[in-house]
């Protein structure tokens, strides 16, 4: 008798959401956090184990389920299985956390199942070489925008460096500010959006593979600033494009080699960046084991539980204003008071870095929270951060949160669609959107998509594809004249 391995796999992932529902009922019964955290875990594993029956479709829930526990969810599990008890807060505040997370977990899940099943019934009618030659303008253009704004953002992360290197991190986060013309912040914002619509022609792995090496190089720069989150966020970026090129072109953009580095360099990155959790203080490691580094590393980076605590426990002293929106307020402070308010005769703030403006007048949940828990530490350049957990809760409760989550998985798979399909402009929308989206537990909703609404975006979008188009008349009136077919 021959096993069926996937239905087996699925058995196994139904009996995991059985056990989870169990102890949520088990939960309502004893009212225990110890209960309800293992319900939490419980759920977070059924959900990583369900994304692997559909991961062609479910890789960006995978990664995000991971970033969830890694951010909000591994301190209190550490804690529980290290110590036996969870005692940094009060019970209702645990409760609280456990719960929001819960919810916006199933929110995610419910949002993925309602169109993960569709398929697009319209089939696309594309005349191939016309395409063709479109897409290959679209390339070379994008490719030359890229490697001439290229030198402008290494330009702008090594003067970051050099500041650095002068001062404490703390004292770098406060006080930094870019003494260069502001046209090289500009240019070096094209590097990004060029990259993703480079990408988004499925260029050949090559070149593919140089144009994200050199993203993940200007951002090696960051990790010696000691800002690791631009460096992790560019590897996780580059595997998960790796992943989608890979569905179409099954072994040639991920083998035995690309495998073995995953698995062996994934490990090896934790324990690099555990380092410098030390090192940017300047303190060292002391004794501590591999596995106590690795434990450790995930622990620090649970940090963002706290965000969740006390905003529940702060949510109250929270800055008062006739209209307040964390959720959607990088897009709304763009448009009053960014570029494009400025245009209208807005005033922008003074300071991008931690500052009483930020803390008292601006809609940035994560200035706002770290500024009411820190006070003066906070204005010294440490913070809590924030999260869109946090965020959406504040702004619309636990209802508003649950909606929102199913949005988002919604989202997150009609970006995989958008990546197996024949279209530019929607599978560079996504691949500019997964550039900071799993950051988004422990940060900012609207960050990871904030780009979409700026004018450097569509200006640069316009830009590629009009002389794109312009190439492809070009080229078309020079074939047609040949009598090429």
């Amino acid at each position: 008798m021959i096993l069926d391995w996937k239905r087996v796999y699925y058995i196994i992932t139904l009996f995991s959401y059985v056990i989870t529902i169990f102890l949520g009922i088990a939960y309502i019964y004893n009212n225990s956090i110890i209960t309800l955290l293992i319900t939490l875990v419980m759920l977070i594993i059924s959900s990583i184990l369900y994304c692997f029956n559909n991961i062609k479709y479910y890789i960006i829930h995978l990664i995000f389920y991971i970033t969830i526990f890694l951010f909000l969810v591994s301190r209190p599990t550490i804690d529980y299985f290290k110590y036996g008890l969870i005692n940094t807060y009060q019970e209702d505040v645990y409760r609280f956390s456990f719960l929001a997370v819960i919810v916006s977990i199933i929110g995610i899940t419910i949002g993925g199942l309602l169109v993960s099943k569709r398929e697009n019934k319209l089939k696309e009618e594309i005349k191939a070489l016309k395409n063709k030659r479109f897409i290959d303008s679209v390339r070379k253009v994008s490719l030359s925008v890229f490697l001439f704004s290229y030198p402008f953002y290494l330009v702008r992360i090594i003067e970051r460096l050099v500041y650095r290197l002068n001062v404490s991190y703390y004292e770098y986060y406060a006080d930094f500010k870019s003494e260069l013309p502001y046209f090289t912040y500009t240019l070096s914002t094209f590097v990004v959006y060029a990259m993703c619509i480079y990408l988004a022609t499925k260029p050949n792995k090559r070149h593919s593979t140089i144009v994200l090496g050199m993203f993940v190089t200007g951002n090696v720069i960051n990790l010696l600033i000691g800002t690791r989150n631009p460096f992790v966020l560019s590897l996780i970026f580059s595997f998960i494009y790796y992943f989608m090129r890979n569905q179409t072109e099954k072994g040639v953009w991920i083998g035995v080699k690309e495998k073995a580095m995953l698995y062996l360099g994934t490990p090896i990155m934790m324990l690099v960046m555990g380092f410098l959790n030390y090192a940017r203080d300047g303190e060292g490691i002391g004794n501590m084991s591999l596995s106590e580094l690795l434990i450790d590393f995930v622990y620090k980076q649970g940090t963002s539980f706290g965000v969740l605590a006390r905003g529940y426990l702060y949510g109250s002293n929270l800055p008062v204003r006739e209209f307040r929106n964390y959720t959607f307020s990088p897009i709304i402070e763009y448009i009053t008071r960014g570029n494009l308010g400025i245009l209208f005769g807005g005033t922008p703030f003074v300071s991008a870095n931690n500052s009483l403006e930020l803390a008292l007048t601006s809609d940035r949940y994560a200035h706002n929270i770290s500024y009411i828990v820190l006070r003066q530490d906070y204005l010294a350049g440490h913070g809590i951060g924030g999260s869109y957990v946090m965020e959406m809760y504040t702004d619309y409760s636990m209802i508003g949160l649950f909606l929102l989550s199913i949005i988002m998985g919604i989202s997150f798979i009609f970006m995989m669609k958008s990546s197996y399909q024949s279209g530019i402009l929607f599978f560079s929308i996504t691949l500019l959107i997964l550039n900071n989206l799993f950051f988004m537990p422990r940060g900012s909703f609207t960050e990871s998509f904030f780009n979409l609404f700026t004018l450097q975006f569509w200006g640069i979008v316009i830009v590629i594809f009009f002389v794109a188009g312009l190439i492809n008349r070009k080229v078309k009136h020079v074939v047609d004249n040949k009598g090429d077919v």
